[in-house]
């Protein structure tokens, strides 16, 4: 009797359904909290809060941006490290980890933390190099609900602040207390949609993708994407305004009910216009029309005088 063992290629097919079929039972099958894993218990997250229901479309957006280096990846050529083991073993004891504290947001940390380690061992250094905003980018579909408390009433606070400031500068008396806003025409609440809390999450997402597509340096990558708050605030500014400008026109009915519902969009309309705007400001050739002012004119050679003719 001959015994035949597989090939190479067999060998590493076969290790690749195991490491996959480990990886779904982990994140897909493996109860983290209750009766829900790890899948289940982000998308509840992201069905049942209305701050993350972006959720679903991270991963996609994630996969579009590696799609965008796609001949980038198909000229690299594949140099496995053996540091990826490293940081697949730690992805295992932050995974052992949080199911054991019963911390699912520990447990999704682990599979971003896994997709380095694995880039790592099968693709290598100049791979991982490409793929690592992609897989970065997925730590946004991590819900941060807990910091609602910490960072919405504060945002509140400044928000109904500025827009007392300027109603007042626009002649319209008004007078702030606490995140209440009154005026002899109309009173009512910065409340927590308009704080900034839940559209500074859908932000962060467009600005992170936005930033990573049109800007090719890192520290302009980063200051469109740390502008993500204050244009959270600035969309949020202009709705409570426009609430007041509403009421003080037609009545606190029809800016409470008839406008306030619509008024979302322009959160969005704003903050989106003014990341656009930014973006294009990062990228203007300041120092090329400069040196173009500063170029002193070129002056025309004098014609030639004209022939005369005998």
């Amino acid at each position: 009797m001959t015994w035949s063992f597989p090939s190479l290629d067999g060998t590493r097919a076969a290790l690749g359904l195991l490491v996959a079929g480990l990886v779904g039972y982990a994140y897909f099958g493996q109860k983290v909290e209750g009766e829900m894993s790890c899948y289940q218990w982000l998308t509840s997250h992201w069905s049942n809060i209305s701050n993350y229901s972006h959720g679903p479309l991270i991963p996609v957006i994630a996969g579009g941006l590696v799609w965008l280096k796609r001949h980038e990846l198909a000229h690299v050529s594949l140099r496995p490290s053996v540091g990826g083991y490293a940081l697949m073993v730690l992805a295992m004891g932050v995974y052992y980890l949080g199911v054991k504290a019963v911390q699912p947001r520990v447990v999704v940390f682990s599979f971003v933390l896994l997709l380095y380690g694995l880039t790592l061992t099968l693709g290598g250094r100049a791979v991982f190099r490409i793929l690592f905003f992609p897989i970065t980018f997925l730590l946004l579909m991590i819900p941060l609900n807990f910091l609602e408390d910490r960072i919405g009433f504060p945002l509140r606070m400044l928000v109904a602040q500025i827009a007392t400031g300027m109603l007042n500068w626009l002649g319209i008396e008004t007078v702030r207390v606490g995140t209440a806003i009154h005026s002899s025409v109309f009173s009512f609440d910065v409340a927590d949609p308009c704080s900034g809390i839940r559209s500074l999450m859908a932000l962060t997402t467009v600005t992170a993708a936005y930033a990573y597509v049109t800007q090719h340096r890192l520290w302009k990558r980063w200051a469109l994407f740390l502008s993500s708050m204050p244009l959270a605030v600035l969309g949020n500014l202009m709705r409570v305004l426009s609430i007041a400008m509403v009421a003080q026109v037609y009545g606190q009915e029809v800016a409470s009910r008839a406008y306030h519902d619509y008024s979302g969009y322009i959160v969005f309309a704003v903050a989106l216009s003014a990341m656009v705007v930014f973006g294009v400001l990062l990228n203007f050739p300041y120092r090329q029309v400069l040196e173009h002012w500063l170029q002193p004119p070129v002056e025309s050679p004098p014609a030639p005088p004209e022939a005369t003719q005998s």
